[in-house]
């Protein structure tokens, strides 16, 4: 039986390697972000069509996959009176770290300029789009979010507070203008699925996005009527380096043995 020791233990190795790692955030329940800016309509603001409830991260080998459990999915265009297009689907920011504002459940006065600072964003090619398309990874190198991203202000043409209300302050979109963001060349995809998710697919193979244990998220429509953020636990799968090394453990560990019967 010694002799498939080595064999059965790389297929463990390897199962685990090839194996998806997943972490959810959720926005229910009494834990649910708010964020900054509600106008005192709390976690959604005008009504269930923008309720977003969670999303799950998923990690597989290289592949980044994210899916955002939202009512707004296959919404994109709603309420033109608020905007030229309509409300469109926000782009998604991550960060390595989560460092929202204030100790409160609901973080009520986290915005783009008092809480975590963003350093990656899937910027949508039409945002406005029912079936999905293709995003670009960015990287945001800007000191302050200000500095790399739009804002739900710069997509809403009503008056705040007397003709709509909405989220504002809260990060919306890359700022692909802006000289502090870099496209990192890096594409994916992203499809609304008919049971009300956005899902986004990426390679981030060679990129510091692969090297994230944990992963910060924040999302909203491009108005943030609802807003998701949190973070989650989305280790990096083990390595071929990684394998080698408890391959090197194991077959020193057989030859102690073998030496110890001698």
């Amino acid at each position: 039986m010694m002799k498939f020791a080595i064999p059965l233990a790389f297929a463990a190795l390897f199962a685990t390697t090839a194996s998806a790692h997943a972490g959810v955030i959720s926005d229910l329940g009494n834990t649910g972000y708010w964020g900054g800016n509600d106008h005192h309509y709390g976690d959604v603001i005008g009504g269930a069509m923008y309720d977003v409830k969670g999303a799950t991260v998923t990690r597989a080998g290289s592949k980044l996959t994210v899916s955002i459990d939202t009512s707004f999915a296959g919404h994109a265009g709603s309420d033109t009176w608020a905007a030229a297009k309509g409300i469109g689907y926000g782009d998604v920011f991550l960060a390595a770290n989560w460092n929202p504002f204030g100790t409160d459940a609901h973080h009520v006065n986290d915005n783009a300029a008092t809480g975590t600072k963003w350093t990656y964003g899937l910027n949508l090619d039409n945002r406005w789009s029912n079936t999905g398309g293709t995003f670009t990874l960015y990287e945001l190198n800007g000191a302050t979010n200000a500095a790399n991203v739009l804002m739900s202000q710069n997509f809403l043409t009503c008056a705040l507070g007397t003709q709509c209300y909405y989220r504002d302050g809260q990060a919306t979109a890359v700022n692909t203008a802006s000289k502090t963001v870099r496209n990192t060349g890096m594409t994916g995809t992203w499809t609304v699925s008919a049971d009300k998710a956005l899902l986004f697919n990426i390679n981030i193979g060679g990129s510091a996005l692969a090297g994230f244990g944990d992963i910060a998220l924040h999302w909203g429509e491009t108005c943030q009527n609802d807003v998701l953020e949190g973070y989650t636990d989305v280790p990096e799968p083990a390595t071929p380096a990684l394998i080698g090394l408890a391959l090197a453990g194991l077959a020193l560990r057989r030859k102690a043995r073998t030496s110890a019967k001698a």
